[in-house]
């Protein structure tokens, strides 16, 4: 079943994939690609930064005494290498995420559970900051001449589906929903490996739990740095454009990143996004008047840039992977 959902959700993306290629004049995007030039290197300088806020707000998702396994550079390192394999596995955006645990585990002395229980509180903490990035995205799409009475309703909808959906993953967190579950489940089965299974899931669910009780100061931290994150996103955006030689308002700046921001969390099973991220900038963008072209064209130099940085991440697991080999030695 598992293969089967894969296969369908590869052509599901191919499929998009096909029509976005269908939709444009791939000469006019090669023309757009070539105004790029020198200025790739400042949007890779950009999101450099990106995943520096990133990584600090991750940071925030530990409790202190955990911060002293490691430094910065260090976590910043981890997190490249997770996030090169959540990009490159046909798990969607989780694929890197129980190697981040286990490279904390092997190279910083921190226990399997604690590396899981940051990651899931820094998934809720960095997609809590997108809500509030959406807002003023929504109160833009609502208030835009341009973007039709239609697009507007799609567009709040799956803002408010995903807004929810947070929402209630971050309840069913401080809840402790998840531990109590695990109990429940326990008193009905007398399966010693099924048992052990639970009792490992009650203990993380009270470690993210207890997180949320004890240390709410650094889950407000976690939350602003995520949402600079996203803000820095929108700096990315406009260098990608004013390149490409279409410098646009600050308004459908931040339309056309809050909506293509939800198209990729909205694709996340689909692997490599394929298809979803071209036809929803394409989408996004003729929405907003401006030609097909430039959507596909602004997917591709996204698309280069994850190239860029896969191969880091791949570069440095493979340095970790050869220093621990030799101190083996």
């Amino acid at each position: 079943m598992s293969k089967f959902l894969k296969l369908a959700l590869l052509i599901v993306g191919c499929l998009f994939l096909a029509w976005s290629i269908n939709a444009v004049d791939l000469a006019s995007v090669f023309e757009l690609l070539k105004k790029i030039g020198s200025g790739f290197l400042i949007i890779l300088l950009i999101y450099t930064g990106v995943t520096w806020l990133d990584t600090l707000s991750w940071k925030y998702n530990f409790r202190p005494d955990e911060t002293l396994h490691f430094t910065d550079w260090g976590l910043w390192r981890v997190r490249q290498i997770g996030e090169a394999y959540n990009i490159i596995t046909p798990l969607g955006t989780l694929g890197g995420e129980p190697l981040k645990a286990q490279l904390l585990k092997d190279y910083h002395g921190l226990s399997l559970k604690q590396g899981l229980s940051s990651l899931v509180i820094a998934k809720t903490t960095f997609l809590a900051g997108l809500i509030l990035f959406f807002i003023p995205g929504i109160a833009m799409i609502l208030m835009s001449p341009k973007v039709s009475d239609e697009f507007k309703v799609i567009s709040l909808v799956g803002m408010g589906i995903f807004s929810t959906s947070i929402f209630l993953f971050f309840v069913f967190q401080i809840t402790g929903s998840l531990g109590k579950i695990c109990v429940w489940f326990g008193e009905k089965t007398n399966n010693s490996k099924l048992l052990s299974f639970l009792k490992k899931l009650e203990h993380i669910d009270g470690l993210f739990s207890g997180f949320y009780k004890r240390y709410p100061a650094r889950v407000i931290k976690a939350v602003l740095l995520a949402l600079l994150g996203w803000m820095l996103g929108l700096v990315e955006l406009y260098v990608i454009l004013y390149f490409l030689g279409f410098p646009v308002s600050f308004y459908e700046l931040w339309i056309i990143e809050a909506l293509g921001q939800l198209v990729k969390v909205g694709s996340f099973l689909i692997p490599l996004r394929l298809g979803a991220q071209e036809g929803g900038l394409i989408l996004i963008f003729a929405a907003l008047g401006y030609p097909a072209n430039l959507g596909l064209a602004v997917s591709l130099i996204a698309r280069i840039k994850e190239l860029a940085w896969v191969g880091l991440g791949l570069a440095l697991g493979a340095t970790k992977l050869s220093q621990r080999t030799a101190g083996g030695k």
